[in-house]
């Protein structure tokens, strides 16, 4: 490598997990392409300025794009892009993208499993398992137990996992209607393509795979939420700050909502005295649906990969710089 090659700079190296970026930089060595990952917890303004392509994994300074002078891209690790503000980027004429793909599978298998465990009342029962009791063929939880075949879900964003949710809800029998407003027609013929109200009126099930962005920021408010079916489920899988929490935690106190399943919180992590937590009606995870061996190998080829992509646009993979 020299200094002339293009360089992708690691903005914020992930240092809190047992995570390696050497994938990355194999891949990215093998087309000429140099890696740099800043040896504190942020690259400097220096660093900034020399980078071809910029990797962000949590918020990037708007005020910082004035220091990308010859940035091609910037991606943001994860399938998510509102660590970075779209307005500062296209202001400053550089592209963002993602790393779209790499964990269809997993967020979708996760929206299943929150989904299943609401339905099956899997997690009460597991616990009364644990502490040895066996006679639970009575009360709410065992009389409330539901059949997915036959309900109605409602998908709020058809995209990569959106459509994973629908195939995989149809596998069980559900009708399957769609909410996706940069979408004219449904990529599934099976999935019928609806106004958000409709679908909200009309699902027993609403699962939520859209984008964050400022106009879907609390798409789920109080008004909406009152006009949801009557023990209607909420399964998020996308953003926290999709959903008014505190509407939500009204309804499901008052058993408006009959229950939600939550990966993704508006704050992360939420606080100590987090009141959702106390819900018997609710089941938490950790942002965590992303997650498994095959989608972290993923992500890093992935990423390599979209790198180059952003360089080839811009004429400086070394293949093209001497073309």
């Amino acid at each position: 490598m020299t200094p002339d090659d293009p360089s992708v700079l690691i903005w914020d190296p992930i240092r809190d997990l047992d995570w390696v970026y050497d994938r990355e930089r194999e891949l990215l060595a093998a087309e000429g392409v140099a890696l740099v990952v800043p040896d504190t917890e942020r690259a400097s303004i220096e660093q900034l300025q020399r980078a071809d392509v910029l990797i962000v994994s949590g918020p990037f300074p708007s005020e910082l794009f004035a220091h990308l002078t010859r940035c091609a891209g910037v991606i943001c690790y994860s399938v998510g892009m509102d660590a970075v503000d779209a307005a500062a980027a296209a202001a400053a004429s550089i592209p963002v993208t993602n790393v779209a793909g790499y964990c269809t599978d997993e967020v979708s298998d996760h929206a299943m499993a929150l989904l299943l465990a609401i339905q099956r009342r899997l997690i009460p029962f597991a616990r009364k398992a644990e502490s040895g009791e066996w006679k639970v063929y009575s009360g709410p939880d065992f009389f409330g137990i539901r059949r997915l075949r036959g309900q109605t879900v409602g998908i709020v964003g058809l995209g990569r996992i959106g459509s994973q949710v629908a195939v995989k809800c149809a596998a069980f029998g559900m009708t399957v209607l769609a909410h996706d407003p940069y979408l004219e027609s449904s990529p599934l013929d099976f999935v019928r393509l609806c106004g958000l109200d409709d679908l909200l009126g009309r699902s027993e099930v609403v699962v939520l795979c859209s984008a964050l962005t400022d106009s879907s920021r609390r798409l789920l408010d109080a008004a909406r939420i009152a006009t949801l079916r009557p023990g209607a489920v909420i399964v998020n899988v996308a953003r926290g700050a999709l959903i008014d929490e505190a509407a939500l935690l009204e309804a499901l106190a008052a058993g408006r909502i009959g229950a939600a399943g939550l990966d993704v919180r508006a704050q992360e992590p939420p606080p100590d005295d987090d009141p959702l937590r106390e819900l018997p009606n609710v089941v938490l995870t950790q942002h965590m649906a992303a997650t498994s061996q095959e989608a972290r190998d993923d992500l890093h080829v992935f990423a390599a990969r979209r790198a180059i992509e952003l360089l080839e646009r811009a004429g400086r993979a070394p293949a093209r710089r001497g073309a």
